[in-house]
């Protein structure tokens, strides 16, 4: 099961699974991220948004060697009903994103 945190002081939201997750940045952006040794570090380079996350099988086989994305599919097929999918499309405003009230603060 995923966990959604939110950092309003950094301007950040945390879509995390076990060990990897993908953090969304304020100003339009996302990374992967990855426990280690108990703190959430940021990995690879951000992408811009919008990013689509897979919904078909031949999306998902598009994206298999993108680690982000299919990082995104996982947390949508394990977290019914979250907003990742529509936060990373652009299509639910970053605004609305932090203020959900089942989120965790940072």
């Amino acid at each position: 099961m995923g966990m959604k945190v939110v950092n309003r002081s950094e301007g950040w939201v945390c879509y995390r699974l076990n060990i990897l997750g993908i953090r969304v940045w304020q100003e339009g952006s996302c990374q992967l991220i990855a426990m280690n040794r108990g703190h959430w570090d940021t990995l690879g380079p951000r992408w811009d948004l919008p990013v689509n996350v897979p919904e078909t099988p031949e999306e998902l086989k598009l994206a298999g060697s993108d680690t982000l994305r299919l990082t995104a599919y996982q947390y949508v097929a394990e977290n019914p009903g979250t907003d990742l999918a529509d936060v990373l499309a652009k299509r639910k405003d970053f605004t609305s994103a932090m203020q959900d009230a089942s989120a965790v603060a940072a």
